[in-house]
């Protein structure tokens, strides 16, 4: 209860509406922060510093940060952003995870499935391409298929003149469209990834806390032509790392936030769609924890799921407790009923077109009514399995294929499908009984949302069980084997496709009230939103300009920060870092006991550590989720750190800034380079990340 008082003050001496104070925002490069920057810190980074620093950050999969750190195509990202890469690697004889990798030689790195990493090289505004399609009076289908083709040919012809992949991103909820032009590498190798034990020192207990004691931090290669990429944009290491309270810039894709969303959606949040998902991550949670328990081969199989799962859990509850907070909510009131106050004398919106606050109420309202099977039959969630996946990608490519690009739905135009392939190619292990596990959880989920006399959910049991509808499914499907899925690709972009497989069959079950849900979702929710929130964000740049950042949505941006200290909630103090010879201590605290076990390499090499080396730091770097893997770098453009976490109260981020209570955390460069040299010995990696080889100490 401490704590959440002291949230409350916090969140209530927050700054006045459309005004970034102290070191706020997630920053577009197209709109860095300069002014800002040179005010406090007396730091203007130049255009080549900016372009540099960006084309040295990478989009790491589906859900991280990384960065090159060679010319030879070298990349580093954190451990529990590459863990699940390491699992779909690893055998009950070889288990990555747990013993960790070291590529001594170049023929040694392993080819990594199913990753792929995106390096934005060139932003274009195409905001009046966009909004010029959509003409004034479209709503809901015509709007929506108006946009949708624009964007869609958008994409399409700069991907033909640039060879690159090519995405038309939203701002603002529509108020702005970026097109980002990404270089893809889709060849991946494993080079080094420390211990779990190490990467993840404290488990669930330290996760989201401070002080932290991590080497979350692992090495991958992006190779092309089956030889190292030439990376000339990369970022050298600094060994030394930063000192207290200097400047530090983080560069990375921060997944997403709600600083914006309207007081209405924000309720909506809180009482509607947070609490279910809450409800979808405990069930997934328990269901793999309980089958992990059944043997330590499941454990194996389980583990990074796991993991993935407990993090969610925390990171949603820390972000809907925020949410529940009264003064949080009083904040966001008192700042829209300004926003509001301000456009109305500005009179910056016509007053003769409905208010975008009540359309965007409106808009929850049908949001609400389909919430259960919106979720459930068409973003898959009644399905938990990629096998579902995998059967749903290969019947719409057999149905959007055969329409001109323009009219597809979103994720199927002629850019997208090459990225699909590989997708379904990608060779990475999955077991029966874990996708049982989860297919029996969620067809129970189902059932429960939707009713077990509903007649779609009697055709998709077929009279069974969820656990034995779930076995059957799993039994009888081919798609474990990416070689069918390939061909049943193929025969799909074909217009042949033709297949007993169960998998699909279900796809095809579902899909005419999955697309019904689906226009509905798009047309009469997601469109009438976006018009409001067009609206508004149009205003409120003729009040404020360029001093506003957009929320959060996973593409590149650019932080800043001081390394600095935090009081603790309950009145404590914490310096900006911990050091090597503290993660001894912090083991020895609770008997070297799971999850406070250290690997055998860092108890044979406690001598052999320089115990004053920094191991974790804290800034005020505004980041969130997303963020993890993040390089951060000092005025020279040296990297001092990797972002891997944020303390105990980093999920308000989602909501509000706060540099008082709220910490960034990171593993300084000091230690990785200790790490390498000291414990791991990896004389190669320290030569190419510019290091001296290993010293006699």
């Amino acid at each position: 209860m401490k704590r959440m008082l002291i949230l409350a003050a916090v969140i209530l001496s927050g700054c006045p509406f459309g005004q970034s104070v102290a070191d706020e925002g997630m920053w577009l490069y197209a709109n860095p922060p300069l002014k800002q920057l040179e005010e406090k810190y007396g730091f203007k980074p130049s255009q080549e510093w900016l372009d540099h620093l960006q084309k040295a950050s990478i989009r790491f999969g589906n859900g991280g940060s990384a960065s090159f750190v060679s010319p030879n195509g070298l990349v580093m990202t954190n451990h529990h952003v590459g863990v699940s890469t390491l699992q779909r690697m690893s055998t009950p004889e070889r288990n990555l995870v747990e013993q960790g990798y070291y590529a001594k030689t170049l023929e040694d790195e392993i080819k990594c499935p199913g990753i792929e990493l995106n390096v934005l090289q060139e932003v274009r505004d195409a905001t009046d391409q966009v909004k010029a399609a959509v003409k004034p009076g479209l709503i809901g289908d015509a709007a929506e298929q108006a946009r949708r083709a624009v964007v869609a040919k958008i994409e399409s012809e700069a991907n033909a003149e640039t060879g690159m992949k090519c995405e038309v991103v939203a701002f603002f909820n529509g108020g702005l469209y970026h097109l980002y032009c990404y270089k893809k590498y889709a060849d991946i190798r494993l080079v080094f990834a420390p211990e779990y034990q190490v990467g993840f020192f404290g488990g669930d207990p330290d996760n989201f806390e401070y002080p932290r004691y991590c080497l979350d931090v692992s090495f991958f290669r992006a190779y092309e032509n089956d030889k190292p990429a030439e990376t000339p944009n990369y970022l050298k290491f600094s060994a030394s790392g930063a000192a207290e309270n200097e400047l530090v810039i983080v560069s990375g894709h921060p997944g997403r936030t709600d600083r914006f969303k309207t007081v209405a959606e924000l309720k909506f949040c809180r009482d509607v769609q947070y609490p279910y998902t809450m409800e979808k991550v405990f069930r997934r949670e328990v269901a793999l924890k309980a089958l992990a328990e059944t043997s330590a081969e499941n454990q194996r199989r389980t583990q990074t799921e796991i993991f993935r799962w407990t993090n969610t859990r925390k990171v949603r509850l820390g972000v809907l407790t925020a949410l529940q907070d009264d003064s949080l909510l009083s904040r966001k009131v008192a700042e829209e009923t300004k926003l509001r106050a301000e456009i109305t004398k500005s009179r910056l919106l016509n007053v003769r077109e409905p208010a975008p606050w009540l359309q965007i109420e409106r808009a929850l309202k049908q949001w609400k009514d389909i919430l259960y099977p919106y979720d459930l039959l068409e973003a898959g969630e009644g399905f938990h399995t990629p096998l579902f996946g995998y059967a749903r990608q290969i019947v719409r490519v057999s149905q959007e294929s055969q329409k001109p690009n323009e009219k597809r739905l979103r994720g199927y135009n002629e850019t997208a499908l090459p990225t699909i392939r590989e997708s379904l190619g990608a060779a990475s292990p999955l077991y029966e009984n874990v996708e049982i596990a989860k297919l029996s959880d969620s067809l129970t989920l189902l059932t429960e949302k939707l009713g077990a006399d509903d007649p779609l959910v009697k055709q998709i049991l077929t009279g069974k069980s969820p656990q034995n509808r779930a076995s059957e499914l799993m039994k009888g499907t081919k798609l474990f084997d990416a070689k069918k899925r390939l061909e049943l690709y193929d025969a799909a972009l074909k217009g042949t496709l033709e297949t007993d497989d169960p998998m699909i069959q279900l796809a095809l079950l579902v899909d005419k009230r999955a697309r019904e849900l689906r226009n509905i979702m798009e047309t009469r929710i997601e469109e009438p939103r976006r018009q409001a929130y067009a609206k508004i964000a149009d205003a409120r740049f003729k009040l404020y300009g360029t001093t506003v950042y957009p929320d959060a949505t996973f593409t590149l941006r650019f932080t800043f920060g001081q390394v600095k200290g935090v009081a603790d909630p309950d009145g404590a103090t914490y310096p900006p870092f911990t050091k090597m010879g503290d993660t001894f201590a912090h083991g020895e605290k609770h008997n070297f006991a799971t999850p406070y076990t250290l690997p055998e390499t860092w108890m044979k090499a406690r001598d052999q550590i320089n115990a004053e080396t920094p191991m974790n730091m804290i800034s005020t770097n505004d980041t969130i989720g997303g963020n993890s893997g993040s390089p951060m770098v000092n005025q020279a453009g040296e990297i001092v750190g990797i972002l891997f976490d944020g303390n105990r109260l980093a999920h308000a981020r989602n909501f509000v800034y706060d540099d008082v209570y709220i910490r960034a955390v990171s593993v300084c460069s000091a230690a990785i380079i200790e790490g390498l040299r000291s414990i791991y010995h990896t004389d190669r990696l320290l030569e190419e990340l510019g290091q001296v080889k290993n010293e006699k100490r």
